[in-house]
């Protein structure tokens, strides 16, 4: 428990913005007693803000982690479409796929897609509550019963908190079965181990990509959410190595 919550706390402050903020403060600080130290660190932070608020760096430092599967072939048949879970806000004002982010949204849009071209397949969903007043898995379940996903069709399993919960409870579900393994293209180099590791056989199924070669040349949010994912993929993998020796 101590463990996942440090995890949650090291990889919010060591984004870019955090980063940056932290950055201001102590230049800000350092201002009156070490002047030449304090405005380095203030042009440093705003150096460093604009570098991954710029798309030729935020697609440099992504692509590397999205680069490493093709678009899933639906010609090749499985028998579960395991769709990894994310994030969502419940909100009664707006439909229920609007309270998804917009990463699980493109997985589940992927898991419905892959779904119709198996129509014997399962279909998995999973997610905890975290903060929110409804699991994660509940609210995928719902918009996938929404879309015309027979309910009998759909595994939710709203316990994981992780991906490394996801593939330990769904393990006994998926040995010995093909099944589709849903997430970002960013995600997927670091989820896939977490499942070959119990003796299974996950085929990837990216469900979006951020980067992209041809780099807009603005400075903009979007990049920096660019900057944020690399960040956040490249500490995972770290954190993975250190926990698990893996990824």
């Amino acid at each position: 428990m101590i463990a996942f919550y440090l995890k949650k706390v090291l990889g919010m402050l060591l984004m870019p913005i955090p980063l940056t903020l932290m950055l201001l403060v102590a230049g800000l600080l350092l201002l009156r007693r070490w002047p030449r130290l304090g405005r380095g660190l203030i042009g440093a932070a705003a150096l460093w803000l604009a570098l991954t608020s710029w798309h030729p760096v935020a697609d440099r430092l992504l692509a590397p982690f999205e680069d490493n599967y093709p678009v899933f072939d639906l010609s090749q048949p499985v028998e579960v479409v395991v769709v990894l879970g994310g994030c969502h806000a419940s909100d009664n004002s707006v439909p229920p796929a609007g309270q998804l982010c917009s990463s699980s949204l493109f997985r589940l849009t992927e898991g419905l897609r892959i779904l119709a071209a198996n129509p014997q397949a399962l279909l998995t969903v999973s997610g905890y509550a975290g903060s929110d007043a409804r699991p994660h898995a509940g609210v995928m379940q719902e918009i996938a019963i929404s879309m015309g996903v027979a309910p009998q069709r759909i595994r939710a399993f709203p316990q994981a908190r992780d991906t490394a919960e996801e593939a330990a409870l769904l393990a006994p579900l998926l040995q010995g079965k093909a099944f589709a393994l849903v997430s970002e293209a960013s995600h997927l180099p670091r989820a896939l181990p977490f499942f070959t590791a119990r003796g299974l056989a996950p085929l990837p199924a990216p469900a979006m990509k951020m980067s992209s070669p041809d780099s807009d040349w603005r400075l903009e949010a979007r990049a920096a959410l660019k900057s944020e994912r690399a960040f956040y993929e490249g500490l995972g993998r770290l954190w993975q190595w250190l926990r698990h020796g893996s990824g």
